[in-house]
């Protein structure tokens, strides 16, 4: 019955009973029986034919619009399969800093998964510069000045210009420094340093750019506990402004120096395995460059892909502090 109804619309559509036969690979001689035995259960005539032409009749044109809109929902059936076979769907890891996940993993729980409910989200957060391939994961997403050469992937995102900043109380109990060498003399916090026990601050001074060599007061593997400290007057942090743009706003920190850090930024990268990312991982970092633009402090960037082999620059997740991929 169905593959009947299925030649009568052919026929209706085209009318022409070549055409609808040619298109069903079935001969003419058999599609005229199939639509006479169609006709005689429902009891009707459905096609007028003559020897030059054929045309419906008032019932085939009842008949041709039911099954018409029934064909159109059916279509619409298969569309709406085929976008559920090709939605991103399956586990996705992925690695953040802590001082960006205390922000973009809401947005990811509230806004990315009822957009995307196929996506299970795996989500690790710390400034520790994972190793991808070997942590098994699918991208990672990193503030950095530079980024190490490797087998990866970077689409830069946005980018954050570094700030200075102190507790008001720190600079009324200890002064400010009118220049960033006196930092050797304050109290810096930093990130630990494992593979690098020199660390550096970099500055820059009209057009040349030179570093200041810090021994860290006191360390710790997230930039939140750093903020935090700093805020309680413990010292100085060199940090992207995303990352306390709102303590400034608060007052809880205040900028020091910004004459020295004109043009000092800090990019936001997406790094992934292979030249092409995977639909999961496309839609995570189309989601993330759009979320971080709400950000203070986050300005876009030229959304750029390239391979970080193709790079001579050194990843630095931190201030001062270089990691690996």
């Amino acid at each position: 019955m169905i593959a009947d109804v299925l030649l009568f619309v052919r026929i209706a559509e085209t009318l022409s009973f070549k055409e609808a036969a040619k298109h069903l690979s079935i001969s003419r001689s058999q599609a005229s029986k199939r639509i006479a035995a169609l006709e005689d259960e429902l009891g009707t005539t459905l096609i007028y034919r003559s020897p030059r032409s054929i045309s419906l009749t008032s019932a085939g044109e009842t008949l041709f619009a039911h099954y018409r809109r029934i064909f159109d929902m059916m279509e619409e059936a298969r569309l709406a399969v085929e976008h559920l076979s090709n939605a991103p769907i399956g586990r996705l890891r992925f690695s953040m800093p802590t001082c960006l996940g205390s922000g973009l993993l809401p947005k990811l729980y509230s806004e990315f998964l009822p957009r995307y409910p196929g996506v299970v989200l795996d989500a690790h957060t710390s400034e520790t510069c994972v190793d991808i391939v070997a942590g098994g994961y699918d991208v990672a997403i990193r503030v950095a000045q530079r980024l190490t050469d490797s087998t990866l992937t970077a689409r830069r995102l946005a980018t954050s210009p570094l700030v200075l900043a102190a507790a008001p109380a720190y600079l009324q109990e200890r002064g400010t420094p009118s220049h960033p060498a006196e930092l050797a003399r304050h109290r810096c916090l930093g990130l630990q340093r494992p593979k690098q026990p020199n660390a550096a601050w970099y500055f820059r001074a009209a057009t040349e750019r030179f570093s200041v060599p810090i021994d860290f007061w006191a360390v710790s593997d997230t930039n939140l506990a750093l903020v935090r400290a700093a805020c309680s007057g413990l010292g100085f942090v060199y940090l992207p402004l995303g990352v306390i743009a709102n303590k400034l706003q608060q007052g809880a920190l205040q900028v020091v120096l910004p004459e020295f850090c004109k043009g000092i930024d800090a990019g936001i990268y997406a790094v992934h395995a292979g030249r092409t990312p995977t639909k999961n991982v496309a839609v995570f970092i189309n989601f993330v460059r759009d979320a971080l633009l709400t950000f203070d402090g986050i300005a876009s960037a030229r959304f750029t892909t390239r391979p970080l082999a193709a790079s001579n620059e050194r990843e630095i997740a931190c201030p001062g502090r270089a990691g690996g991929h």
